[in-house]
């Protein structure tokens, strides 16, 4: 049985490129549950987060996007 799988969208609000990317995104694939983390350096505000909702949640990577020393919102549930 293939579990579940949702997709959120976070603007974070300093400008990523390639560089400051990296350790955000690194962390976000740490998290439990995450599948893929997407990151346009053309959308340089956008991380795309897709992940197991019966594992984690939209508010818990947030929290690890915000732990990272960003600020942040989720704006696609």
């Amino acid at each position: 049985m293939i579990a579940s799988q949702v997709e959120v969208v976070i603007h974070v609000n300093s400008a990523l490129d390639e560089g400051t990317s990296g350790p955000l995104l690194t962390c976000l694939r740490e998290i439990p549950g995450v599948i893929q983390v997407s990151f346009d350096p053309k959308q340089e505000h956008l991380v795309v987060v897709q992940y197991q909702p019966n594992i984690t949640s939209s508010k818990e990577l947030l929290q690890g996007v915000l732990k990272s020393g960003h600020q942040a919102q989720l704006i696609g549930l």
